[in-house]
């Protein structure tokens, strides 16, 4: 065969490749997302800030990690928050194993978005939801007992300490949705549940089945598989799921303004042993 043929052989291939190069730059990400700095809980923190490419958002959802982890460990559910038209603000979390430090920094989080902080338009309670991961869980539940209005709050494997969970939740007025792993040391051994328990206006409480603690971050890491147990790689994709559900839903509920943000182009516990997330 001639260099010449063999030069024509190759072209189909050649060419498959430059279409499939065309349609991922004709293709970009569902979402855009910026880094901000901020004053939270009387500390300087990084604050993600995740937005829908297309179109206008329905509303906020601010995303807590869990001890000894930070804002990256919920990067896979605020591209899907975003890809969905949610916009998702993820800070790192200051005191840490201080959950009640935790919860009032999101309180005050709250405040500041409700007024327009972030470069984000002026967004009402009733368009902000509040998600937390483990003590992320926790924090968040804290800080949604305080604020009246509020959209929502959903809880991702939640950890209680010492009930400080439960009381907070039956104080709270919002809806509730929580997802739990199954029992663990890393959840307390089920520990949310009582949390769902305690919530008076709880939508729904629900196991995933065969779930491990880590399916409720992602990305996870291997130490947080070795200490808390491995699963299906399936398992976090229907907890990314159900949660982007859950934070929908509850927005969809609110009342006011239909298009409150108009955005567009733009695990662990305090206890030993001392699992991450």
């Amino acid at each position: 065969m001639s260099t010449r043929s063999m030069r024509l052989d190759r072209l189909p291939g050649i060419l498959g490749l430059l279409v499939c190069l065309w349609a991922t730059a004709a293709s970009p990400e569902p979402f855009t997302v910026v880094t901000e700095t901020a004053a939270l809980g009387g500390e300087t923190a990084k604050i993600d800030v995740y937005r829908p490419a297309r179109g206008a958002a329905t509303g906020v959802a601010i995303l807590a990690h869990g001890f000894t982890r930070d804002r990256t460990r919920h990067r896979d559910l605020a591209r899907e928050l975003a890809g969905a038209g949610v916009v998702a603000v993820v800070p790192d979390l200051p005191g840490v194993g201080d959950h009640e430090a935790s919860g009032e920094a999101l309180e005050g989080l709250a405040h500041d978005v409700e007024k327009g902080a972030l470069g984000l338009p002026a967004t009402p309670l009733s368009h902000l939801v509040l998600v937390g991961t483990s003590a992320g869980g926790l924090a968040t539940v804290i800080a949604a007992s305080r604020l009246p209005g509020l959209a929502g709050w959903v809880g991702l494997d939640p950890v209680d300490m010492a009930g400080s969970g439960a009381r907070a939740a039956a104080k709270l007025e919002p809806p509730a949705v929580v997802l739990l792993a199954e029992p663990s040391r890393c959840n307390l051994y089920g520990s949310g549940g009582a949390i769902a328990a305690a919530a008076p206006a709880l939508m729904r409480s629900e196991v995933v089945s065969g779930s491990s603690h880590c399916d409720f971050e992602g990305p996870t890491n291997r130490f947080c598989r070795i200490v808390c147990g491995r699963s299906p790689p399936s398992k976090a994709e229907e907890v990314r799921a159900e949660a982007v559900r859950a934070v929908r839903e509850l927005l969809g509920r609110a009342r006011g303004p239909a298009d409150p943000t108009a955005t567009s182009g733009a695990a662990g516990t305090s206890e030993p042993p001392r699992p991450p997330g």
